[in-house]
């Protein structure tokens, strides 16, 4: 892996996602915005013109927008992560920081950011935060939310409430010696890329995805979809298990993963994360996930498969 571009400086392998223009400076930045814009709704097939949707909203292209996730370890504290986008074959986009953040109650909290000062700070309502993940049910379930505010607190603003994105549910943890069974469910999306808004009135309520989840038929519900993790498929040549990553994952990793609608085509996979270094791992997504779905699952498979052990 060669070494690191500062995700704050355009360059041939790196470009940085431009903050909203100051007016006085708009003039000057609005030719290379407007062209960023123009390759992100290309690429990621959106309708949206701002830069954070882009990112928080889902994506409506079938064709695999291609990402990767840099770990930064530390021995001082937690890891850092950070997550790029492919606009082409020589220049990669930085959206997001993510790290971890006090913890409540001993669960697991994550902090994502649009810049990497940012991503320490939990509070709703931070401008650059852009989502939170909170781990429950010792690291077996954990929940992607927006920059909302909680229930508790949006009890005057109900419009300020946050969003639930994404809920995972692991049945093993990837910790263990067959790992890799999983349910994730997403806010159901329709064609134009529109998702369906989950905003519980109370923690934990059953308008919330993880109570969706469990109340939901196999597959799908009209709230709600459900993926799981694609089987490799057993190479009596080899004589081993094999899944095909068109080249997306290179090192043999418990966090190599595709994800697959539990209900649909088993062949077809509208999401992966593979591993290509020690500290590098490809992140692809399409319809109906989000790019900041997509990080955040990473995010999710790391806090998973790392407690009380060495990352790998």
């Amino acid at each position: 892996m060669g070494k690191e571009v500062p995700p704050t400086a355009y360059s041939s392998s790196a470009v940085a996602m431009p903050a909203p223009p100051n007016p006085a400076q708009a003039n000057a930045n609005l030719s290379s915005d407007e062209q960023l814009r123009a390759k992100l709704q290309q690429l990621i097939g959106t309708r949206h013109e701002d830069l954070r949707a882009m990112l928080l909203e889902p994506a409506c292209t079938t064709r695999p927008v291609q990402c990767y996730v840099i770990r930064h370890k530390s021995r001082m504290g937690a890891a850092r992560f950070d997550f790029f986008m492919s606009l082409s074959s020589t220049k990669d986009m930085y959206c997001f920081t993510g790290k971890k953040v006090n913890s409540v109650a001993g669960k697991a909290a994550y902090s994502i950011a649009l810049d990497q000062d940012d991503s320490r700070k939990s509070k709703a309502g931070t401008d650059n935060v852009i989502g939170r993940i909170r781990a429950q049910h010792k690291s077996m379930d954990y929940t992607l939310f927006d920059n909302g505010l909680a229930p508790g607190e949006a009890k005057k603003d109900k419009s300020s409430r946050r969003r639930e994105l994404m809920h995972v549910h692991f049945i093993n943890s990837l910790r263990n010696r067959n790992p890799g069974a999983m349910d994730v469910a997403l806010p159901d999306v329709a064609e134009d890329g529109t998702a369906v808004k989950v905003q519980p009135e109370t923690d934990g309520g059953k308008d919330g995805l993880e109570e969706m989840l469990k109340a939901a038929a196999p597959g799908r519900s009209s709230q709600i979809s459900v993926f799981k993790n694609r089987e490799p498929k057993w190479n009596a040549e080899s004589q081993m298990y094999q899944l095909d990553f068109r080249g997306r994952a290179t090192h043999a990793s418990c966090k190599n993963i595709q994800l697959t609608r539990k209900d649909g085509d088993q062949s077809d996979a509208q999401m992966l994360m593979g591993k290509v270094d020690d500290n590098k791992f490809n992140v692809d997504f399409q319809y109906p996930f989000s790019a900041l779905q997509a990080f955040a699952f990473a995010l999710v498979v790391f806090d998973n498969s790392s407690s009380g052990m060495t990352l790998s």
